[in-house]
């Protein structure tokens, strides 16, 4: 019978698995509780066996490998094209977009709550604050909260593209991921 120190070893392998699909995930980690109980039972002390398995994050690290490996050795051209679009997806083009898209999202964002802020402290008095259209064109002060709620909508929806952009993109990635990794669907595809 595996142990409490057996079962903390399994679930770190099944939370260093998590990039696999599911199916695959329980199917490593029911092999490995396998192989510790199948040890146990020809009288392998667990801790001998665990030692011989090594870190859970290696571990998982080398199942991941793997399943990676059989995926490339694919021979179907659906697979071959579905690693080519996903290492086109998440490769360059996603070091570009989404530090740009989380950016204006976060920072749009900020500048809106900013703007809709100053617009109502110009209102109340804080002659501080410019506003102004352009170059000698000053916003009147009780036109501030206007122009603040219109500049403030333009940039917060700009923030709000942005999110959804940024979520759309992640949730793209994240679905070529699915298709390529799981190796059981892309190679049989």
């Amino acid at each position: 019978m595996i142990s409490m120190y057996g079962r903390e070893y399994l679930d770190k392998l099944n939370r260093y698995l998590e990039k696999l699909p599911e199916h695959e995930r329980m199917d490593a980690v029911m092999e490995i509780e396998s192989h510790i109980a199948e040890g146990i039972a020809n009288g392998v002390p667990e801790a001998v066996i665990l030692s011989r398995l090594g870190d859970p994050r290696k571990l998982a690290k080398a199942y991941r490998s793997e399943r990676m490996n059989g995926l490339m050795g694919a021979k179907s051209f659906k697979g071959v094209l579905s690693i080519i679009g996903f290492y086109c997806t998440a490769g360059l083009l996603s070091v570009m977009i989404v530090p740009v898209l989380a950016t204006v999202a976060y920072g749009f964002g900020l500048c809106t709550i900013l703007i809709v802020i100053a617009g109502i402290l110009r209102t109340l008095g804080a002659s501080w604050i410019n506003m102004s259209i352009g170059p000698g064109m000053e916003i009147a002060t009780e036109y501030s909260m206007i122009y603040a709620l219109v500049v403030g909508a333009i940039i917060g929806g700009i923030a709000f593209a942005s999110w959804i952009g940024l979520k759309k993109y992640l949730a793209f990635l994240s679905e070529r991921y699915r298709r390529v990794l799981p190796g059981k669907h892309a190679m049989n595809g």
